[in-house]
């Protein structure tokens, strides 16, 4: 099943990447999933984390009535600090398998946490891609698939996109999702 979608998400991101240092930080982190991509070619490797004593993972799932929102935040595990060389991937669909209808999605990559600059979906000119191999948002939450999608660079939240800066990035992501409250 391929879901093709332009998609003006952007806030959510960063968002998630400032709550999350302190729990992440102090080694109460447990993998429960990887993103395993291409970055313009070079490879990367990240882990969904879930954090046991705060409740919380970098791959939740959340349900708004018929809208479910799925976040999928990879961690390089070698990198000098886990705020850094983050791969995300957002997806906010109708359903609950893989013959949903995805409503937006955004792909993005933080090398330097967040610190300019990152690079974002939003506004490359190219919709991204992402396919559901397998997806279950019932009692055992979790996602499975691959995406492909431009990244463009920015140099600071609000600041425009530089189109003439732009990664492509494509991988596979195969994770638990846990059910945020």
């Amino acid at each position: 099943m391929k879901l093709h979608l332009q998609a003006p998400v952007l806030g959510a991101i960063g968002l998630a990447l400032c709550m999350s240092p302190p729990a992440l930080s102090q080694g109460g982190s447990t993998p429960v999933g990887t993103i395993n991509a291409t970055i313009d070619g070079t490879p990367y490797y990240g882990e969904t984390l879930d954090v046991p004593s705060e409740g919380t993972s970098t791959a939740e799932l959340r349900s708004f009535g018929p809208v479910n929102s799925i976040s999928i935040q990879a961690h390089d595990p070698q990198a000098e600090s886990i705020m850094r060389n983050v791969l995300s991937i957002e997806v906010s669909l109708m359903g609950i398998d893989t013959s949903t209808s995805i409503m937006e999605a955004s792909v993005s990559w933080w090398p330097e946490g967040m610190s300019e600059p990152f690079y974002l979906s939003e506004e490359s000119g190219t919709a991204p891609e992402i396919v559901f191999d397998a997806l279950s948002l019932e009692n055992e939450a979790a996602a499975q698939g691959n995406f492909s999608a431009v990244v463009c660079r920015r140099d600071g939240m609000f600041a425009e996109a530089d189109t003439s800066d732009c990664r492509q990035v494509e991988g596979t992501f195969d994770t638990v999702l846990r059910k945020s409250d």
